[in-house]
């Protein structure tokens, strides 16, 4: 098998870029295309020009945008090989693509001389990638920019990889629905308060935090300053990370000035964030991203892109991954697909969902961390060589949609409805012991919880801390709290 499109590219420059998904290959024992999970094969006479431009051609053709790759090309592609391809297929689509690429992630003009000939070209392919809802265009090559983001900061997103069923706009008005079904304005009230708490708690759990009671306040109301319409700036992100960190020591007044990383439990380095000397560009980039609302305003995919971005390039030494979820919340509310007190308790589903969200987070973590060169050194990492900012500017956010997809399904058809049933199992519970029984409304509140969240039955630890009481009032909270709790259970909606 002999290497084509952007695998030989990659092997002939020595590209130091993340792993291809698909390599294409050439191979003499097929006769059409087929592409399996891990690459795609090619007949050994498929038509291939064997020079760099040709291969870019090829790739551009067949493979995709793979914006990584082309951006590391274009450090070893004469621009003048460039030009020749173009003035001898003026009317060609690939090279037209090529030159705009070269023109749009260096900077700098190609002095082509050409006058370029034939219809305007997507430079990302409509049916194959979620594209700017607004396209700019390139006059002198005929090419429609509908990128989602700009050379800075430029997350990739094919089509295939958006979950329809159901779609975002059905899920937040599944959400709305839900609650607006509650009738008594005090539970509605304390329902909204129980799932800001239990976002709150479920983001900092993933952090293995328990948040103090002041803390947890703030970042309460952090959560319902979501989607108030704000400039994302550094100015703004630094005021969040002040609210979200551990303690005032770890608060910053900028973005990070020196680089940082993350170790595993062992010590070991499991990820390096984006180069410092690249941070200031691509946080630009990144702000110009989630700022702009005329490029990508499908919300799911804004909310992924803004928010994994933002996580994978790190800007703060503390506080980035509650950041990155706050993100979530921030992007979801602006979008008024929902009303402005809702919160979806996305932390608290993900916190359920651990491995699958480490899957996540690892699958791009771990090959962009082994582009670094380095060693371990007395307190620091000592960087021997940076593989420069364009693995985490152009990172491809296909498996970071489909997860936040179904952590808001979940949360929505499945978190809301549990949260709402407890509550209303509480309440009857609570109001038919306190008839019956004359306890201390705050022990009878801690003896329903304990009941309900341990199957309904008081464990032997519990009842003899509370051994000042008969055994027939325990047993009659027992069964109160097991029936109050069945009977929301028959009343939740069935799964759909």
């Amino acid at each position: 098998m002999t290497p084509i499109g952007y695998s030989h590219l990659i092997d002939a420059l020595q590209l130091n870029v993340l792993p291809l998904a698909k390599p294409a290959f050439a191979d003499s024992s097929v006769n059409r295309r087929i592409d399996s999970d891990h690459r795609i094969l090619f007949p050994s006479g498929v038509a291939v020009e064997n020079t760099l431009v040709g291969h870019l051609e090829f790739a551009l053709r067949h493979e995709g945008v793979n914006l990584e790759v082309i951006d590391a090309v274009f450090e070893h592609l004469p621009p003048d090989d460039l030009i020749a391809r173009l003035r001898t297929t003026p009317t060609g689509e690939h090279i037209r693509r090529a030159c705009f690429l070269w023109e749009w992630l260096t900077g700098n003009e190609l002095n082509t001389g050409v006058a370029v000939k034939g219809g305007y070209v997507d430079l990302f392919p409509e049916d194959v990638y979620h594209t700017a809802d607004q396209s700019s265009r390139a006059p002198h090559f005929r090419v429609r920019n509908n990128a989602l983001g700009t050379p800075d900061f430029c997350p990739i997103v094919r089509r295939a990889a958006i979950p329809r069923d159901p779609s975002l706009p059905a899920l937040m008005q599944l959400a709305q629905s839900t609650l607006d079904a509650v009738a008594d304005p005090d539970l509605y009230s304390r329902a909204l308060a129980y799932l800001y708490l239990s976002e709150t708690r479920g983001s900092y759990a993933i952090e293995s935090e328990t948040p103090s009671s002041n803390k947890q306040e703030r970042f309460i109301q952090l959560l319902k300053s979501a989607g108030e319409p704000v400039k994302e700036t550094e100015e703004w992100l630094v005021k969040l990370q002040n609210v979200i960190v551990r303690d005032v020591y770890s608060q910053e007044a900028s973005y990070r000035t020196k680089q940082n990383w993350l170790e595993d439990s062992s010590g070991r380095i499991s990820f390096l964030p984006a180069p410092i000397i690249d941070l200031p560009r691509v946080m630009r980039g990144w702000e110009a991203f989630i700022n702009d609302g005329s490029r990508c305003s499908d919300v799911l995919v804004k909310a992924a892109c803004a928010a994994f971005g933002l996580v994978y390039l790190h800007p703060f030494l503390d506080g980035n991954g509650r950041l990155h979820r706050f993100l979530i919340q921030h992007v979801l509310a602006r979008s008024a697909l929902m009303g402005p007190e809702i919160v979806i308790p996305v932390s608290a589903v993900i916190g359920q969902n651990i491995p699958a969200y480490h899957s996540v987070l690892t699958a791009f973590s771990r090959p962009v961390t082994a582009l670094w060169n380095y060693r371990r050194g007395d307190i620091d990492p000592i960087i021997l060589s940076a593989p420069g900012s364009r693995s985490y500017r152009f990172f491809e956010a296909d498996r970071e949609v489909a997860f936040l997809h179904a952590m808001i399904k979940q949360a929505v058809q499945e978190e809301i409805p549990r949260e709402l049933a407890w509550l209303r199992g509480y309440d009857q519970a609570f109001s038919k012991l306190n008839d019956e029984l004359d306890l201390p409304q705050k022990d009878l509140s801690a003896l329903i919880r304990m009941t309900q969240s341990n199957q309904g039955a008081l464990s032997t630890k519990r009842r003899k801390q509370y051994h000042h009481l008969p055994e027939k009032v325990l047993n009659r909270i027992e069964e109160v709290v097991r029936q109050a709790f069945e009977t929301r259970k028959t009343e939740e909606p069935p799964e759909s």
